[in-house]
């Protein structure tokens, strides 16, 4: 699996752009922007789908659940707050929601990662995580998925 990432943040005021060449952009007011309307939410804004690529914002102001992506690895981009990435180790009580995806239950034996804005984290596909949030201090990460080929 070949993954090539460029972030650029060329200053506030400018608008999403795409070019013919399906390059996209988005500028860091852009990204707040969606960080603030998710405030109060558990939620996501999912920002493009290209098949075998996407990208999303999520905002956590909890845990967030054990994850299994097998076909997928993750990209996350802290934007604001800050958070604990757990990764590794054994699921533990689990159940597969769909195609090669498993959701739920702990994981035992895996290892911590404090993440804030400023730092990308990949997980590779297959590797189980969980995003943790201390109580009153939420996150929000764009998260970019890469299909496993």
């Amino acid at each position: 699996m070949r993954i090539a990432i460029a972030v650029f943040s060329l200053g506030a005021g400018v608008a999403l752009a795409q070019s013919n060449e399906g390059v996209t952009y988005w500028p860091a007011s852009k990204l707040k922007g969606y960080s603030a309307s998710l405030k109060g939410a558990m939620g996501s804004a999912q920002l493009t789908n290209r098949g075998n690529h996407s990208a999303m914002v999520a905002r956590r102001e909890e845990d967030g659940v054990v994850e299994v992506h097998m076909n997928w690895a993750d990209i996350h981009i802290p934007q604001d707050g800050e958070a604990t990435i757990l990764y590794g180790g054994k699921v533990e009580g689990g159940k597969e929601t769909g195609p090669g995806e498993i959701r739920g239950g702990k994981i035992v034996g895996g290892t911590s990662q404090k993440v804030a804005a400023g730092d990308v984290m990949l997980i590779p596909a297959g590797v189980p995580h969980q995003t943790l949030v201390t109580k009153g201090k939420p996150v929000t990460v764009m998260i970019i998925k890469i299909e496993k080929k």
